[in-house]
């Protein structure tokens, strides 16, 4: 059986990615075989990826909605937003929790352009210049121009550096929450430009998130639009602020009534804590 990806790609229908996906989310191995053989049930030849998510997402929430909600990292993170300011601020506090200092959005001179860095991220007194790529849909490549881009970028600031025009920065990394085309990969590995993805490489950005926790309060199924944007606007992205910091003072930061606050932490601590 044969599934339709969604950039258009086929790929043969694979049942142990399903399964294994199940179980980093928190599933037992009862639960996750029995949500395979129910999507094996319902699956047909050309069924897209799509659909498959749906599949499985639903069945889960009939049996344990925290997991559900694990199981759908990748389209947390499609729901961040329009624009990529949200992902940079992602990227800025899951560095911070791995004991990087950030900083977002600085602009700098570099030797020919003035350069504005995403995210500059500092630890053990190395800086590093960090270029986020953020795509809301599915099936979207970063690819080969994204990765010379920010390597001429980090050319320029490295040069303005020198010149006495700007911070000193290190190392230049692009990030992204799809996935890299194989020229960018061999681009990056070639000029020495660190690049984080969806799954690629070890250490990448799914797993950066999954192992400390540190899931997007998009994660969450009872956050609409307007709770979304007055927390985000507060600095709030990462779900544990909503288990961390108290209904108090979470209404004092984002005006969000009490009540509203209380259905979110009680869902964020079910997610966590299953």
């Amino acid at each position: 059986m044969w599934v339709v990806k969604a950039n258009g790609e086929t790929e043969p229908f694979d049942a142990d990615k399903i399964k294994s996906t199940c179980l980093r989310a928190g599933a037992t191995q009862a639960l996750a075989n029995k949500i395979v053989r129910d999507v094996q049930k319902k699956a047909y030849d050309g069924i897209s990826t799509r659909q498959v998510l749906k599949m499985t997402l639903r069945l889960l929430e009939k049996q344990k909605p925290f997991i559900a909600a694990r199981y759908d990292l990748k389209g947390a993170l499609f729901r961040l937003g329009p624009s990529g300011f949200a992902f940079e601020n992602l990227i800025a506090e899951i560095l911070r929790e791995y004991g990087y200092k950030t900083k977002t959005h600085t602009m700098l001179n570099g030797f020919c352009v003035d350069q504005e860095v995403d995210v500059i991220a500092t630890k053990d007194n190395k800086s590093c210049m960090i270029e986020c790529k953020y795509h809301n849909l599915p099936g979207i490549y970063t690819g080969l121009k994204e990765a010379m881009y920010t390597y001429a970028r980090f050319l320029d600031i490295q040069k303005g550096f020198k010149a006495g025009k700007c911070q000193k920065l290190d190392e230049p990394w692009l990030v992204c929450n799809t996935r890299f085309s194989e020229d960018a990969k061999k681009y990056s590995e070639c000029a020495g430009l660190k690049v984080i993805g969806w799954s690629y490489p070890k250490n990448n950005l799914r797993e950066l998130i999954e192992q400390k926790n540190l899931y997007p309060i998009t994660m969450l199924r009872k956050l609409d639009s307007e709770t979304q944007e007055r927390l985000s606007c507060a600095g709030l992205i990462l779900m544990k602020n909503l288990i961390d910091i108290s209904i108090k003072e979470l209404n004092k930061l984002t005006g969000i009534q009490i009540r509203k606050l209380k259905l979110l932490s009680k869902e964020a601590m079910e997610i966590y804590n299953g």
